[in-house]
């Protein structure tokens, strides 16, 4: 007997094209048997969250690529050494964490400083490189909001995919904007992608809140969310192997090409769609399952109704969620800022010395994300067998986030770049703590508002985001992060205190089903 999905698919062909193929193609028949096999096994969201992820690791990449290219894109600068026999240190003794250290102490003098045997170095200053950088920001805190409204009326999958393929072909562009545009035109073109990578969080959230149930809300939304660690990770890692062999513009042609085999497989296989309403391959028992437990019979009659911005705003824990999304970005933003640099340095190794550094240097972001995927599973254990409620457990992993990060900036300007082991395990400890802000903070949009999950993403993810305006300007202007310890310090602890995982009164407009159950 045919299953449901052969049965959608005969009833798209037409007799001629189902011909043709038989006739003609038969492998392609047999291949798209075995597809729908599979896909009559796999629960529907999972597929969806799966998708999610990728699209959060292929933004991150095609986001931080110019990061890692622009130092080799630039002439280096000499930098004045502090210390005056650095430059006899050894090439096998390259660690980023001493290097880091460095760095922010004002000591670190770069290899590249030595002699260039390449050409085609532009002569770009520092103030124009910060332009060129933060150009990506002002277009992705713009199309945060409007994206999110866009996503709630016409439903999140093409808002994704159409902002992924134009950041995915703009990203391929970059290299001929550079060469034959100069640092003007690169700033309008980062703009642009910026604009179009806005979408993301907004339209993913939208999706989540439509496909995931809040019995399995933190484990499937922190695996999704937290898909920015992996991309940050491998656009490292896989741009360090190929500035060993190649120039810098293979880093935007390999991941625009990687985001457009995304796109091609995420719109064009029927896979992914809006709600499991429009999906013709969800099973019967699954669809049940989840218009139980999210409501959705009630939330499509919600698609029209006006955005509550005055509610929104006057609520304080909306207000928490912005000031602790701030914190976030603006922590994962030092980290990630202090790697690329590094890369150049390490370009001088031998291949294999190369590829062991690079996954030393990167393990503590894999372990990030592995730990918000484990952070995730255990809170739903926690919420499901009602030992502590979802707020509590919500406050109890931003807590946990927040900690290692603060202590590691307060202790490390007590270590010297003698104690390589010591900033190496703080430096893994304040990066691998933080893969608790998924299962926290971070899905709460999901939980306050299922209704209006993309604009309460929209708002803080695009607040969230100024930090890669402003800091910058504060890394040179005022001496960089610490002066602003204390106070992000206390940011994060009120934050913790006053955030919410319960559904808030602007979005019951129109009661949820499945929430409205829970709750009697």
């Amino acid at each position: 007997m045919a299953t449901a999905m052969e049965n959608f698919w005969l009833a798209q062909q037409s007799p001629q094209i189902g011909a043709l193929i038989k006739k003609h193609l038969p492998w392609l028949q047999a291949k798209q048997k075995q597809l729908y096999d599979l896909l009559n096994n796999v629960p529907q969201r999972f597929i969806l969250c799966f998708f999610g992820f990728l699209a959060i690791v292929n933004a991150y990449t095609m986001r931080h690529c110019l990061d890692i290219a622009l130092t080799h894109i630039v002439a280096p600068q000499e930098r004045r050494t502090l210390v005056p026999n650095f430059d006899q240190i050894k090439m096998s003794e390259f660690n980023i964490y001493k290097r880091m250290e460095q760095h922010r102490n004002g000591s670190l003098t770069s290899f590249a400083r030595r002699k260039h045997e390449r050409l085609g170095y532009y002569d770009w200053s520092d103030q124009l490189q910060t332009f060129i950088l933060i150009s990506f920001y002002v277009g992705y805190v713009l199309s945060h909001v409007p994206s999110a409204q866009l996503a709630i009326r016409y439903g999140g999958k093409w808002v994704l995919a159409i902002g992924m393929a134009i950041t995915a072909l703009l990203t391929i562009c970059t290299p001929f904007v550079v060469k034959w545009g100069g640092p003007v035109a690169l700033m309008a073109l980062r703009l642009l992608i910026g604009l179009s990578e806005g979408p993301t969080y907004p339209a993913l959230s939208e999706l989540l809140s439509r496909w995931v149930p809040g019995k399995e809300r933190a484990t499937l939304g922190s695996l999704v969310l937290s898909g920015s660690q992996i991309g940050i990770s491998m656009g490292n890692f896989i741009a360090g192997l190929l500035l060993h062999r190649y120039d810098w513009t293979w880093i935007f042609y390999y991941f625009g090409i990687c985001a457009l085999l995304w796109f091609i497989g995420f719109v064009s296989i029927f896979l992914c769609y809006n709600t499991p309403a429009e999906n013709p391959y969800i099973k019967v028992m699954e669809k049940e399952y989840l218009e139980k437990e999210i409501g959705l019979a009630k939330r499509c009659q919600q698609k029209k109704a006006t955005t509550p911005w005055k509610h929104i705003f006057s609520n304080i824990p909306m207000w928490a969620l912005i000031s602790a999304t701030v914190q976030y970005d603006w922590t994962q933003l030092q980290y990630a800022a202090e790697v690329p640099q590094f890369i150049r340095d390490a370009k001088k190794q031998p291949l294999l010395e190369n590829l062991l550094n690079g996954l030393q240097n990167q393990m503590p972001y894999i372990v990030n994300w592995l730990l918000s995927v484990l952070s995730g599973v255990l809170s739903d254990l926690l919420v499901n067998y009602e030992i502590i409620s979802v707020t509590v457990v919500r406050k109890l992993m931003t807590i946990v986030a927040a900690v290692a990060p603060n202590l590691y900036n307060s202790l490390l300007p007590c270590l010297g770049t003698n104690e390589g082991s010591d900033i190496f395990a703080f430096c893994h400890c304040a990066i691998n703590v933080l893969g608790s802000y998924y299962a926290g903070i971070k899905l709460t949009p999901l939980d306050m508002s299922p209704n209006f999950a993309a604009t309460l993403m929209g708002i803080a993810n695009g607040i969230g985001s100024l930090t890669g305006i402003v800091a910058p300007f504060i890394q040179r202007s005022f001496g960089g992060w610490p002066r602003f310890r204390v106070l992000r310090a206390i940011l994060w602890l009120i934050s913790t205190l006053l955030i919410s995982g319960e559904i808030q009164p602007f979005d019951q407009l129109i009661p949820l089903a499945g929430e409205s159950n829970k709750s009697a």
